[in-house]
């Protein structure tokens, strides 16, 4: 019958996202947009405050739960429960705790530049993963630590954009791509020619991401080796000069390799990787390291440094 439009199994329906969200777009018309979310458990994902103040953003839950932080407080949405957002000024913080699925409709259209980016995002992604796996693994777990991390700073954040930090933190190493073999996996000690093409990758990994996604993403994951006393590298930035979710980005990147088996060292244990960086206090912010410190000792044993 003219009009309607019927969707099934069979015929599928388009599908975006990330790790833990994934999108399937069910209809479709001017800037109107009726979407599942699937989400999986114990992910933290946000609400962004969009350009248009008319956006309008419809979340429903149909099975599951989303703890919502309102003014400092979880509150806690379960199945049937909804909200909507529109005109927010800063980033909403979400979780779950299981396998959670929502009904997601909104009056901008952002199914469409989301599966381009989610397309940008997996060819970086194939690319970092044929070069060195090592590097794949490691980027996924920089973005686990650094979104942990965050959420533990969220009286710190004002002005982040979890957004950005989030792509920089699973980019960081991506300008590694132009490193030669025989030089990233190197088990020795390397040579300074051979270092020099090690302190390139940050400004690599920039120019890669600059074009696609901002100069903000660029810029953490350019200063992700940059250290509060001014002794990292590329730019020899001090403290005042860093981003906050550089920082972020710069103690997740080292704690993974600390804890990390990579075939030439004695992983740590968590929680005493998180008491080595802690005592840093001239390389890292101490901000971090305190939040890093308290989610090693945390009770759920997954909370970070787990599979």
């Amino acid at each position: 019958m003219e009009g309607v439009f019927v969707n099934s199994l069979e015929t599928g329906n388009p599908e975006a996202g990330l790790d833990t969200i994934r999108l399937k777009l069910l209809a479709k018309r001017d800037d109107i947009e009726i979407m599942t979310q699937t989400v999986l458990p114990n992910a933290v994902f946000w609400v962004t405050p969009a350009d248009d103040q008319e956006t309008l953003e419809f979340f429903f839950i149909f099975d599951g739960s989303v703890e919502l932080a309102l003014d400092g407080e979880l509150r806690k949405l379960l199945p049937g429960d909804s909200f909507y957002v529109t005109g927010i000024k800063e980033d909403i913080l979400l979780k779950t705790e299981q396998e959670t699925h929502i009904l997601y409709v909104t009056n901008r259209p952002v199914f469409e530049s989301l599966f381009g980016f989610h397309d940008d995002l997996t060819r970086l992604l194939m690319r970092i993963n044929d070069k060195d796996h090592y590097t794949f693994s490691h980027s996924k777990n920089v973005m686990r630590y650094s979104v942990k991390l965050l959420e533990q700073l969220k009286d710190e954040y004002n002005g982040v954009s979890v957004d950005d930090m989030v792509v920089a933190a699973l980019f960081h190493d991506v300008g590694k791509c132009f490193i030669p073999d025989e030089i990233l996996k190197k088990t020795d000690e390397l040579l300074p020619s051979e270092y020099r093409y090690i302190m390139r990758h940050p400004v690599d990994s920039a120019r890669l991401l600059r074009k696609n996604f901002g100069e903000r993403v660029a810029e953490i994951a350019q200063n992700h080796h940059e250290r509060i006393d001014g002794s990292g590298y590329p730019l020899g930035l001090t403290s005042d000069e860093i981003s906050l979710e550089a920082k972020i980005v710069a103690v997740a990147d080292v704690f993974d390799a600390m804890i990390s088996d990579r075939g030439y060292n004695v992983p740590k244990e968590p929680v005493d990787a998180a008491l080595e960086l802690c005592s840093m206090t001239d390389k890292f912010d101490k901000r971090v390291t305190s939040a890093l410190y308290a989610l090693a000792v945390s009770e759920e044993p997954d909370c970070i440094g787990g599979a």
